[in-house]
């Protein structure tokens, strides 16, 4: 009953923020600008000016006048040292420990730099991952909203994000090594360099933690990682009210764990990618299906009497897409909220799939019938309809990509020469045999796509003479074989 009039409250007092701020920031989704570097294309800037009043509305705390709080709110204290902004842009780097103090690093000027460049819709200094969101429609995966409802504070971050180490159990298949100390031992022998964070990182540290209104914890593990549990025991006794967020694989539960959840304000994350245990175990290599369900019950108990909640994070992908209505259906059944993450790994990810396979992806999650009966539902089913929207998007960019590689332009062999005479000019006469001989592997008739119509028009007469001077004729013959075949100059 008490987390329930909590939750009441909780959703009354950003639903005033939103209406505040619908009338306080009209500017951000009624008078948009995207004339600044948005790190995207000039006749793809009309979708992401409508995309953002869209994103606009739909923030938790409504229209804001800017479209990310993660620079003025938060640090991220990533592998090696390196501070960042957030765990999808690593490259934008405030500063790296121990080279620079915690200090040094917070109070770094690129910080506001980086929020100057946020608040003119700039996204080209590493933040992508949320321009693509957004331009996919998938507002509930763009990260930047996870920062809309922290209070700011002018000399503090409110947040901070730990990624300390890599060290897990599990050797995910959509995962790399980078991320799990098992797989860096099987790929290399040895787990990854010795964590640069140290005793002298925690006393550094310690004046900030008192500030924080949340710490977040990331792996690796967060349950592995020793610690981890310093800078937990250190939030429990000195910023009681500080909610803690981890995101665990759910292999791991004990006595020390559970003593802990029983202190602090701990928000649980379990990665759950399939119902079924043996496609389960397949994708969570050397994790036990029945462990992480009984120990999602754990959670899901110890979190609760302290008004706290868990949540599910689900990878879809090629492996799993046939499940996603399933799993959503469990978290609404168990009343808990869902998280979808995009999955960019090569051989795993759902925008690589065939126009076909989205077409049935898409049609399969639209016809799934996902019951409505509580707030968590309601949230879940929103976070799912985004999914859905952002397929349709990667559908329709594959769909267009796809029409650029239909053979429908006739050419004859000997008129692949004449851009290539144009280009070369008096110098064709030098190159005349060698060509001849090249275009000998193609057939007198062919169709070529648009895709290689185009190819042939952008060769630039300086790379052109390179690989004249350069190839021998069987590796230039060879070029030409792969263009008509495979729409690339590459060799094998």
């Amino acid at each position: 009953m008490k987390a329930l009039a909590r939750n009441f409250l909780y959703v009354l007092k950003f639903s005033l923020i939103k209406a505040y701020n619908l009338i306080a920031h009209i500017k951000a989704y009624h008078d948009i600008s995207v004339d600044t570097d948005t790190g995207v294309e000039d006749h793809e800037k009309p979708r992401l000016k409508s995309h953002l009043a869209k994103y606009q509305l739909s923030r938790p705390i409504g229209p804001c006048s800017t479209v990310c709080f993660a620079p003025s709110k938060s640090v991220y204290f990533g592998f090696g040292g390196k501070v960042v902004p957030c765990c999808f842009n690593r490259t934008y780097v405030y500063g790296v420990y121990p080279q620079q103090s915690v200090g040094e690093i917070i109070n770094n000027r690129s910080r506001k730099e980086l929020q100057k460049s946020l608040s003119s819709n700039n996204f080209s200094n590493g933040c992508e991952h949320c321009r693509r969101q957004i331009m996919d429609g998938n507002f509930n995966g763009v990260e930047a909203r996870l920062y809309d409802k922290l209070k700011g504070h002018k000399d503090f971050p409110t947040e901070m994000i730990f990624e300390l180490d890599n060290n897990c159990n599990l050797e995910c298949v959509m995962c790399t090594e980078v991320f799990s100390s098992t797989i860096h031992r099987i790929n290399f022998g040895n787990a990854i360099n010795p964590s640069p964070y140290n005793s002298d990182f925690i006393l550094q540290l310690k004046p900030y933690l008192k500030h924080l209104k949340v710490a977040k914890f990331l792996g690796g593990e967060p349950f592995l990682i020793k610690m981890y549990y310093e800078i937990w025991q250190i939030l429990i006794k000195e910023n009681p009210h500080c909610v803690i967020e981890l995101q665990t694989n759910g292999t791991v539960f004990n006595s020390q764990i559970e003593e802990l959840l029983g202190k602090g304000r701990f928000q649980i994350g379990v990665s759950i990618d399939s119902l079924i245990p043996e496609k389960f175990e397949q994708i969570r290599k050397n994790a036990s299906f029945n462990q992480v369900i009984s120990n999602l019950e754990r959670f899901i108990k110890l979190t609760s009497k302290r008004g706290e909640y868990v949540n599910v994070s689900v990878c879809p992908m090629q492996q799993n897409w046939e499940e996603i209505p399933d799993i959503l259906r469990f978290c609404n059944k168990r009343n808990i909220f869902i998280c979808f993450n995009t999955v960019y790994t090569q051989g795993f990810a759902i925008q690589e799939m065939n126009s076909d396979m989205l077409l049935k992806v898409l049609q399969h999650y639209k016809k799934a019938k996902i019951r409505i009966n509580s707030y968590i539902s309601w949230r879940n089913t929103r976070a799912f309809n985004d999914l859905i929207s952002q397929i349709e998007r990667w559908l329709f960019k594959k769909t267009e990509a796809e029409k650029e590689l239909i053979p429908r332009w006739p050419f004859m062999r000997e008129e692949l020469l004449t851009p290539i005479k144009l280009k070369l000019g008096s110098d064709y006469e030098i190159y005349e045999k060698m060509l001849a001989f090249a275009v000998s592997g193609m057939p007198e008739e062919m169709l070529l796509n648009d895709k290689q119509k185009q190819m042939l028009a952008d060769i630039k007469p300086e790379d052109l003479i390179y690989f004249l001077k350069n190839e021998s004729p069987d590796s230039l013959k060879q070029r030409l074989i792969n263009f008509l075949q495979k729409t690339s100059f590459d060799l094998d």
